[in-house]
């Protein structure tokens, strides 16, 4: 599929501002930006003013919301009031602010807005820049996710660097927000991690690093995705999905969906289809399920590291085959067991028969008279005299073995 390619200034990226820039803002300040950069790189345009037709402006920021008086009164008019600063980051006495848009208008089917001289100079020169994809950021539903993918992006050839708490509550604008560290993880870099892996070309994880008892510090660890336009391809066009999913064998989709649901991405199917090639489906299945229980993050590269070793699918085959060996050689014994305790209550019945053919007068009046005094009970359950008493001579028998 093809890119929809923003070099967005590294000024702009992971910006702290006075307030929350939400999904649909940052998706048409990128827009704005991107239409604004062709027009200084192809029209050689002059001065500050822009005009983007509305259409396109929704349509290249895939904004979902139909309410379009809301959008443009509440969401592109707030960038006019976002004011952003950028602190050097080796003298922190240093500063600049700026706001993200100086002045926009609506007018007739047209926007018009302005950028201040700060990005114009930033748009020309292209120093320093991140080549962004806004299809895959205007894919992303939450704006923490489009905050941390672009963060991944500018960092994505080298590592992104380790990052406190407050550094990253300043980004995300969430120095009042999930104040519990849980609450944190949850709604804002697990829910980012999560939609970034599923719907971009990188997967992005995370770990965490203590200061005594406290989460301190977040390492971010970027892993770039195989065959990314198969995976754009399945995010824009679904129904792509359904005729993939039968060029795949069913060990490979058995195994797929074994996988941790944030791991259930098409990359995975070819991935597991070439491991099929060199290991067994029983290998990389005990694998697979003993990751999922010992790997805290970063699933897939803990797998990876654990089926190439064969260490532990080795070892835990072995075990499942003895397992199996026993749980059948146990089934084989109670069964067994059961057979000899039907043979033996056959003997028995059969031996209380013959007893009672020869039972004496005396030990027969004896029998009669004890059924007597629970005959109403005995009649209720179809029991008559002579089986009472082949019944009992039979509890005797087992008795005196």
């Amino acid at each position: 599929m093809t890119k929809e390619v923003l070099n967005k200034p590294n000024e702009l990226i992971s910006i702290i501002s006075d307030k929350n820039i939400s999904s649909t803002q940052r998706k048409a300040y990128n827009t704005f930006l991107k239409f604004a950069q062709n027009k200084i790189k192809f029209e050689n345009h002059k001065g500050n003013l822009f005009q983007i037709h509305y259409i396109d402006l929704y349509n290249k920021s895939n904004i979902k919301n139909k309410n379009m008086d809301y959008v443009e009164e509440k969401e592109i008019d707030n960038l006019m009031r976002t004011v952003v600063k950028i602190r050097d980051k080796e003298n922190k006495k240093n500063w600049k602010a700026f706001t993200l848009l100086s002045y926009v208008e609506r007018k007739e089917d047209y926007f018009y807005f302005e950028l201040n001289n700060f990005i114009i100079t930033a748009l020309k020169e292209q120093t320093f820049f991140t080549t962004i994809d806004l299809i895959a950021v205007n894919s992303l539903s939450s704006h923490y996710s489009a905050i941390f993918y672009e963060l991944a992006i500018r960092y994505k050839k080298k590592k992104i660097p380790k990052m406190s708490i407050e550094e990253i509550r300043e980004i995300t604008n969430t120095q009042n927000k999930y104040k519990a560290i849980k609450d944190f993880k949850i709604y804002v870099l697990d829910k980012a991690c999560e939609e970034i892996s599923e719907k971009t070309d990188i997967i992005l994880s995370y770990e965490t690093e203590k200061r005594g008892k406290r989460i301190a510090y977040i390492d971010f660890i970027i892993e770039e995705k195989e065959n990314v336009e198969d995976l754009e391809e399945v995010e824009y066009f679904k129904d792509i999905e359904e005729i993939k999913e039968s060029n795949y064998s069913e060990e490979v989709l058995n195994l797929y969906k074994v996988l941790p649901i944030e791991d259930q991405l098409e990359t995975r199917k070819k991935q597991l289809e070439k491991l099929l090639k060199e290991h067994s489906y029983e290998m990389l299945e005990a694998d697979i399920k003993y990751c999922k229980k010992n790997s805290k993050k970063n699933f897939w590269g803990y797998f990876v590291k654990s089926i190439n070793s064969g260490h532990y699918s080795t070892i835990e085959l072995e075990k499942e085959k003895a397992k199996e060996e026993l749980v059948k050689k146990q089934k084989i014994l109670e069964e067994h067991k059961k057979e000899l305790k039907k043979q033996e209550e056959i003997f028995l019945k059969e031996q209380a028969k013959e007893m009672f053919e020869n039972i004496s007068e005396n030990e027969f009046n004896n029998y009669k008279e004890e059924y007597k005094n629970q005959e109403k009970m005995l009649k209720k359950f179809g029991v008559n005299l002579e089986t009472f008493i082949i019944s009992n001579l039979k509890n005797k028998l087992k008795m005196n073995q």
